[in-house]
């Protein structure tokens, strides 16, 4: 394949998920247009907390994000011999420091909200129907082809951040007003990550069946992100806007770190 084609096809994919993001922004913004009460906002934080310690979208480890870039740290800390075995092993050190920080943000804001402390032995009934079935969409895709669909799942992973760019602005009260300086926070965190997935894929697929199969499996896991957010944000548009969301009738989101 060449350059130039390599080049449209990548163009393509970007765009495709760009407007899936911008979907996933505009449910964000639809919820928080309004003002909303402190129960209204515990109600997806209580999935977030859930999402920023098992999320299935980062690692397969079923014990969970953090326990999972653990155990790996703990299994290669004999096998950093080279310089490239160091940057890789201080790369996920960094990871580890972003996700439970990440984690403890969002933990934060719930614990005040609610006055009760977050016990993880429960944090697992916390997750929403949408998300487990996000959690089915992206093994399936793994399951089809472990290589390209672990391709796929890091593109999307974190919806390109349309939900912390969008949650940056929010503001009126102090609960709204912590969500904002936490989403601001993530928001730079995973700019670097949605860079390298990108980045991992353009590098990675050779062909033109790879590229077809990989976007496949983006679109079926961005639509079901679509219905993630959804039910997330308690349905806060009409269920046909999500229709024509998912048949990308809609403007892409172009982010910028401003």
């Amino acid at each position: 394949m060449d350059g130039q084609r390599r080049s449209e096809l990548a163009r393509r994919m970007s765009d495709l998920a760009n407007s899936f993001w911008a979907g996933e922004a505009e449910i964000c913004r639809a919820f928080w247009a309004v003002p909303r009460t402190s129960e209204e906002q515990a109600h997806w934080l209580r999935l977030q907390v859930f999402k920023e310690m098992y999320g299935s979208g980062l690692h397969t480890n079923p014990e969970g994000i953090i326990r999972g870039i653990l155990d790996d740290l703990r299994a290669d800390v004999e096998r950093i011999e080279t310089r490239a075995d160091r940057e890789a092993y201080d790369r996920d050190l960094r990871v580890l420091r972003e996700e439970f920080a990440h984690f403890r943000l969002y933990a934060d804001i719930l614990e005040g909200i609610t006055g009760e402390p977050i016990n993880l032995a429960g944090l697992r009934s916390w997750q929403l129907a949408q998300d487990r079935r996000l959690g089915e969409v992206r093994q399936g895709a793994r399951e089809r082809d472990k290589r390209l669909g672990a391709l796929a799942v890091g593109f999307t992973e974190g919806g390109g951040s349309a939900f912390f760019y969008v949650g940056r602005d929010i503001g009126g009260d102090p609960v709204s007003e912590e969500i904002a300086r936490a989403c601001r926070v993530v928001f730079e965190d995973e700019l670097e990550h949605g860079e390298h997935g990108a980045h991992e894929l353009d590098e990675a697929l050779e062909t033109e069946e790879e590229w077809t199969q990989v976007r496949e499996m983006v679109v079926a896991i961005c639509q079901q992100r679509l219905r993630m957010r959804y039910e997330m944000f308690g349905f806060p548009v009409d269920e046909g806007r999500i229709a024509e969301i998912a048949e990308g009738k809609i403007e892409p989101l172009l982010m910028t770190a401003s």
